[in-house]
């Protein structure tokens, strides 16, 4: 098996049939679906798969046309109705109907992942991590594009509801002879890092548009006081370097945050329960590719 962090499974088949009530359901559920979800060499096969294809759906021709499509019909758009035309609806129809045609590109890759998503493998396997998660299985994540997550936080196809077991932990359960790795310091601080990070280019480039545009209002107006906003334009340098700084230490243990995610693996293989990932160990497995 390669030992990368895209083989860590969102639950592996130990903590599946460590409860006999969830390895009923997920038996159930194979059943239905015509999978075997115990098996984690296919599960992960199957699901790196699926996973590529909607990867290639979003960079595909089709999104490539749309967006090109849109950014030709606003600009032809914006100067079809700013050149003074003779007739405005003859003049802006072309430009309106290429954003219609962009338009329908983009629903049409939304339609085709929405189907992919529906696939009958994907469709079961969400039904066993509700289930997982409604029996307090270690679940130690949900890929954001199994439920059809982009930049918002609605899911496209979200995990099923199912009703929690009633009367607590099963009898019978099989204690893990297993335990997971220790967290390595380095780990922990890389998503202390991860977690306050991302915002420095940003405010650097803001804090030193802004300190420009004082000096500048300084020269034209003849105002010394408004000199004082070279400041801003220093403490926009500062924010850089800062996060110049940030990045470099966050890329140092990005490594071995890698490699922790590698024994992850590895002992979910052998059979310990690996619990929820922190949002930025979640991340660093979504950016992999």
């Amino acid at each position: 098996m390669d030992n990368s962090p895209s083989d860590l499974l969102p639950i592996g088949a130990h903590a599946l049939s460590a409860d006999p009530r969830l390895a009923d359901a997920v038996r159930q559920f194979g059943s239905t679906y015509g999978y075997d979800y115990f098996d984690d060499g296919a599960v992960r096969r199957t699901l790196a798969e699926h996973e590529a294809a909607l990867r290639r759906l979003g960079r595909g021709g089709l999104v490539w046309a749309g967006s090109l499509a849109t950014a030709v019909g606003i600009v032809w758009l914006i100067w079809a109705a700013t050149s003074e035309p003779e007739n405005t609806p003859v003049a802006v129809a072309p430009p309106a109907a290429l954003l219609v045609l962009a338009l329908a590109a983009f629903v049409q890759v939304n339609l085709q992942g929405r189907r992919k998503l529906r696939h009958p493998f994907l469709e079961g396997y969400r039904h066993v991590l509700a289930a997982a998660l409604a029996h307090g299985a270690p679940v130690s994540f949900v890929p954001a594009w199994l439920t059809g997550r982009g930049g918002g936080s609605l899911d496209v196809a979200p995990l099923p509801s199912y009703a929690a077991p009633a009367g607590g932990p099963a009898t019978g359960v099989r204690a893990a002879s297993v335990t997971p790795p220790p967290k390595p310091a380095e780990v922990e601080e890389y998503e202390r890092i991860a977690e306050r990070g991302g915002w420095h280019d940003e405010a650097g480039w803001i804090l030193v548009v802004a300190g420009g545009v004082g000096v500048g209002y300084a020269v034209v107006k003849d105002l010394p006081a408004a000199y004082a906003s070279v400041l801003l334009i220093a403490l926009g340098i500062w924010t850089w370097i800062a996060g110049h700084r940030l990045g470099r230490r966050q890329q140092q243990l990005s490594g071995e945050a890698r490699r922790y995610l590698d024994e992850l693996t590895r002992s979910q293989a052998a059979g310990a329960p690996v619990h929820e990932l922190s949002p930025p160990l979640r991340k660093l497995l979504d950016t992999r590719l």
